[in-house]
Protein backbone atom coordinates (compact mmCIF):
# COMPACT_ATOMS: atom_id res chain seq x y z
CA UNK A 1 0.00 0.00 0.00
CA UNK A 2 1.36 3.39 -1.01
CA UNK A 3 2.19 5.92 1.68
CA UNK A 4 -0.53 8.30 0.40
CA UNK A 5 -3.10 5.49 0.58
CA UNK A 6 -2.06 4.67 4.14
CA UNK A 7 -2.50 8.31 5.16
CA UNK A 8 -5.91 8.42 3.48
CA UNK A 9 -6.95 5.25 5.30
CA UNK A 10 -5.67 6.66 8.59
CA UNK A 11 -7.62 9.90 7.99
CA UNK A 12 -10.76 7.91 7.18
CA UNK A 13 -10.39 5.81 10.36
CA UNK A 14 -9.75 8.96 12.43
CA UNK A 15 -12.90 10.55 10.95
CA UNK A 16 -15.03 7.46 11.63
CA UNK A 17 -13.72 7.18 15.20
CA UNK A 18 -14.57 10.85 15.79
CA UNK A 19 -18.09 10.35 14.37
CA UNK A 20 -18.60 7.47 16.81
CA UNK A 21 -17.20 9.47 19.74
CA UNK A 22 -19.34 12.51 18.90
CA UNK A 23 -22.49 10.39 18.56
CA UNK A 24 -21.79 8.59 21.84
CA UNK A 25 -20.88 11.74 23.78
CA UNK A 26 -23.73 13.71 22.18
CA UNK A 27 -26.48 11.14 22.77
CA UNK A 28 -27.90 13.50 25.43
CA UNK A 29 -28.49 16.06 22.67
CA UNK A 30 -31.05 13.77 21.01
CA UNK A 31 -34.33 14.92 22.49
CA UNK A 32 -37.94 15.01 21.20
CA UNK A 33 -37.58 18.76 20.57
CA UNK A 34 -34.10 18.27 19.02
CA UNK A 35 -34.15 14.92 17.18
CA UNK A 36 -31.25 16.02 14.96
CA UNK A 37 -28.97 16.57 17.96
CA UNK A 38 -26.25 19.17 17.53
CA UNK A 39 -27.62 20.08 14.09
CA UNK A 40 -30.49 21.79 15.92
CA UNK A 41 -27.99 24.25 17.40
CA UNK A 42 -26.09 24.68 14.13
CA UNK A 43 -29.32 25.69 12.40
CA UNK A 44 -30.93 27.68 15.24
CA UNK A 45 -31.04 30.97 13.36
CA UNK A 46 -33.36 32.89 15.71
CA UNK A 47 -33.26 33.57 19.46
CA UNK A 48 -36.51 31.62 19.84
CA UNK A 49 -35.06 28.51 18.17
CA UNK A 50 -31.87 28.83 20.23
CA UNK A 51 -33.87 29.09 23.47
CA UNK A 52 -35.91 26.01 22.56
CA UNK A 53 -32.78 24.00 21.72
CA UNK A 54 -30.84 25.01 24.82
CA UNK A 55 -33.82 24.37 27.12
CA UNK A 56 -33.69 20.69 26.15
CA UNK A 57 -29.97 20.22 26.79
CA UNK A 58 -27.38 20.05 29.52
CA UNK A 59 -25.02 22.95 28.77
CA UNK A 60 -21.93 20.95 29.72
CA UNK A 61 -22.84 18.11 27.33
CA UNK A 62 -23.28 20.48 24.38
CA UNK A 63 -20.12 22.40 25.27
CA UNK A 64 -18.06 19.18 25.37
CA UNK A 65 -19.61 18.01 22.10
CA UNK A 66 -18.57 21.25 20.40
CA UNK A 67 -15.05 20.99 21.85
CA UNK A 68 -14.72 17.39 20.61
CA UNK A 69 -15.90 18.57 17.21
CA UNK A 70 -12.66 20.53 16.82
CA UNK A 71 -10.84 17.16 16.60
CA UNK A 72 -13.40 15.96 14.05
CA UNK A 73 -12.73 19.06 11.95
CA UNK A 74 -9.04 18.12 11.79
CA UNK A 75 -9.96 14.53 10.91
CA UNK A 76 -12.44 15.23 8.12
CA UNK A 77 -10.42 18.10 6.65
CA UNK A 78 -7.41 15.79 6.45
CA UNK A 79 -9.59 13.05 4.93
CA UNK A 80 -11.06 15.33 2.26
CA UNK A 81 -7.75 16.96 1.36
CA UNK A 82 -6.12 13.55 0.85
CA UNK A 83 -9.20 11.94 -0.74
CA UNK A 84 -9.81 14.74 -3.21
CA UNK A 85 -6.09 14.95 -4.04
CA UNK A 86 -6.01 11.20 -4.75
CA UNK A 87 -9.24 11.44 -6.78
CA UNK A 88 -7.86 14.33 -8.80
CA UNK A 89 -4.90 12.24 -9.97
CA UNK A 90 -7.32 9.67 -11.43
CA UNK A 91 -8.73 12.12 -13.98
CA UNK A 92 -7.30 12.90 -17.41
CA UNK A 93 -10.05 15.44 -18.05
CA UNK A 94 -8.65 18.92 -17.32
CA UNK A 95 -11.96 20.24 -15.98
CA UNK A 96 -12.07 17.47 -13.37
CA UNK A 97 -8.40 18.02 -12.50
CA UNK A 98 -9.07 21.75 -11.96
CA UNK A 99 -12.22 20.91 -10.01
CA UNK A 100 -10.16 18.59 -7.80
CA UNK A 101 -7.56 21.28 -7.18
CA UNK A 102 -10.38 23.63 -6.20
CA UNK A 103 -11.91 20.84 -4.10
CA UNK A 104 -8.78 20.66 -1.96
CA UNK A 105 -9.17 24.36 -1.16
CA UNK A 106 -12.87 23.76 -0.54
CA UNK A 107 -11.98 21.12 2.08
CA UNK A 108 -9.94 23.71 3.97
CA UNK A 109 -12.80 26.20 3.62
CA UNK A 110 -15.24 23.66 5.12
CA UNK A 111 -12.90 23.27 8.10
CA UNK A 112 -12.58 27.04 8.54
CA UNK A 113 -16.35 27.45 8.36
CA UNK A 114 -16.80 24.67 10.93
CA UNK A 115 -14.30 26.30 13.33
CA UNK A 116 -16.15 29.61 12.93
CA UNK A 117 -19.48 27.86 13.50
CA UNK A 118 -18.15 26.15 16.65
CA UNK A 119 -16.83 29.40 18.10
CA UNK A 120 -20.18 31.08 17.43
CA UNK A 121 -22.06 28.15 19.01
CA UNK A 122 -19.85 28.29 22.11
CA UNK A 123 -20.66 31.98 22.41
CA UNK A 124 -24.36 31.28 21.87
CA UNK A 125 -24.61 28.66 24.61
CA UNK A 126 -22.98 31.16 26.97
CA UNK A 127 -25.61 33.78 26.14
CA UNK A 128 -23.40 35.91 23.91
CA UNK A 129 -25.28 36.05 20.63
CA UNK A 130 -27.25 38.29 18.32
CA UNK A 131 -29.58 37.60 15.44
CA UNK A 132 -26.64 38.24 13.11
CA UNK A 133 -24.37 35.75 14.91
CA UNK A 134 -27.10 33.09 14.86
CA UNK A 135 -27.63 33.64 11.15
CA UNK A 136 -23.88 33.55 10.52
CA UNK A 137 -23.73 30.21 12.38
CA UNK A 138 -26.55 28.92 10.14
CA UNK A 139 -24.77 30.05 6.96
CA UNK A 140 -21.43 28.56 8.08
CA UNK A 141 -23.15 25.22 8.73
CA UNK A 142 -25.13 25.26 5.47
CA UNK A 143 -22.12 26.12 3.30
CA UNK A 144 -19.94 23.59 5.13
CA UNK A 145 -22.45 20.79 4.52
CA UNK A 146 -22.81 21.80 0.87
CA UNK A 147 -19.04 21.63 0.42
CA UNK A 148 -18.87 18.23 2.14
CA UNK A 149 -21.61 16.88 -0.14
CA UNK A 150 -19.86 18.21 -3.25
CA UNK A 151 -16.54 16.66 -2.19
CA UNK A 152 -18.16 13.32 -1.37
CA UNK A 153 -19.88 13.28 -4.78
CA UNK A 154 -16.56 14.06 -6.49
CA UNK A 155 -14.78 11.24 -4.64
CA UNK A 156 -17.61 8.75 -5.26
CA UNK A 157 -17.86 9.73 -8.93
CA UNK A 158 -14.11 9.24 -9.28
CA UNK A 159 -14.27 5.80 -7.66
CA UNK A 160 -17.24 4.65 -9.75
CA UNK A 161 -15.66 5.95 -12.97
CA UNK A 162 -12.40 4.19 -12.16
CA UNK A 163 -14.19 0.91 -11.37
CA UNK A 164 -16.22 1.10 -14.61
CA UNK A 165 -13.05 1.67 -16.66
CA UNK A 166 -11.50 -1.47 -15.19
CA UNK A 167 -14.37 -3.65 -16.48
Amino acid sequence: MKKSSRYLLLAAVFSIVMIIVLRWQGKGLMHPSTPSGILALEFADTPEKLTTVLAAWNKEVVRNNILLDFLFIVAYTWFFVLGVAKSTTQWRNQFMQRFGATGIRMAFLAGILDVTENILMLQSINGHYSISSLQLTWYCAAIKFLIVIILLVFMILTTVTRLLKRN
